[in-house]
């Protein structure tokens, strides 16, 4: 046991004896408070006979939603100017609308000790019974929701136990993979040719180039959105964009083929010789993409078409048409693991046969 003893005005002193391993270890340290004091007694006291003490009052008694405040707090705090949350990246970002909706739910009064994964379970089946979302978007909830249990148990000092373990997250099946159709049409035209044509006759001039970059480049809408002209390079020695902000928060460099470069220079402003940071395309949000998208390819002329397939479109063609090393296409793509690019691999197997002889 440990001893405190009063030494003076405010001064309370902790002693800690142990025999550890033969040897007697003996520690002291000297508060303002008694109820100071003892606390670093029960600390210290665990650490020599290896139970280290947890005060477990500070977890027990935030909630989920006083928790997830702190977490949005970290991730997106307040411009004291505008009054508005600024996120600190696009990570952040989306993030932002996943811990409100913690904050809004029926967990949002719970203890964060009180929460466990069978809870989750049954949230989780309640949603997919319902249809209400996406496994995708569960999984995107629960991440966050994970994220706040690491923080805050690292920035309370105290191991709390993350209730979204490994049996929590919804199965998200094989996913999706709408492929632009090879096919000719009557008038000897495959999808893409459709495709280009369609966005050509957009009201926006610039839809059409836009589709082409993302085929040859695999850019996400949020970072053809935030590109600008300083960033590319179309008359280097290798033609590229460089990426400062991307989902993932990592900047990564996109190499440009020849096509790719030549859809740019269509976007190039006439009469303009400085373009600095002027964004490439003429848009505020990545969400403009998908308005300007869905006036023309319609569901009856591109059947489930999403923009999003262009991207899973030009990774298989990464695949299928070069002979890039996974590692290779994943610094192209932006992908973090490269059991992300498993379902690809699937588009090689042909160039395997030639392998076995």
């Amino acid at each position: 046991m440990a001893t405190i003893d009063q030494r003076g005005p405010y001064q309370w002193r902790a002693r800690i004896r142990r025999k550890v391993g033969g040897k007697v270890v003996t520690l002291t340290r000297t508060e303002e408070t008694y109820e100071a004091a003892k606390r670093w007694a029960d600390i210290q006291e665990g650490k020599v006979v290896g139970d280290e003490y947890e005060d477990r009052r500070a977890v027990q008694g935030m909630t989920v939603a006083q928790a997830c405040e702190w977490f949005l707090d970290r991730v997106a705090p307040v411009d004291e100017k505008t009054g508005k949350r600024v996120p600190k990246s696009q990570h952040a970002k989306n993030q932002v609308s996943k811990l409100k909706y913690w904050i809004a739910s029926d967990f949002a009064n719970w203890s964060l000790v009180s929460l466990k994964p069978w809870d989750l379970i049954e949230w989780r089946d309640d949603l997919l019974e319902d249809g209400d979302c996406s496994p995708q978007t569960i999984v995107h909830r629960l991440n966050t929701l994970s994220q706040v249990y690491v923080q805050a148990g690292l920035a309370l000092k105290v191991e709390l136990t993350n209730p979204v373990g490994e049996k929590v997250r919804p199965s998200l099946g094989p996913g999706r993979n709408r492929r632009l159709d090879v096919h000719l049409d009557k008038d000897g035209k495959d999808e893409e040719v459709r495709l280009l044509e369609a966005c050509a006759g957009s009201s926006r001039s610039w839809l059409k180039s836009a589709v082409v970059i993302s085929l040859e480049t695999c850019m996400r809408q949020a970072e053809l959105a935030g590109l600008t002209w300083d960033r590319v390079r179309l008359d280097a020695e290798y033609p590229h964009c460089d990426l400062p902000k991307t989902k993932n928060d990592r900047p990564r460099r996109v190499p440009l083929s020849t096509r790719a470069v030549k859809a740019f220079r269509e976007l190039t402003p006439a009469n303009v010789i400085v373009l600095g940071k002027r964004t490439v395309f003429p848009v505020e949000t990545p969400r403009a993409f998908g308005h300007a998208w869905r006036d023309v390819v319609t569901e009856d002329l591109f059947p489930d078409l999403r923009w999003h397939d262009l991207r899973h479109e030009a990774v298989s063609r990464l695949f299928e048409r070069t002979d890039l090393r996974d590692n290779e296409i994943m610094a192209i793509s932006g992908h973090l693991r490269p059991e992300m690019l498993m379902r690809y691999a699937h588009l090689r197997t042909e160039r395997f046969a030639n392998r076995l002889g």
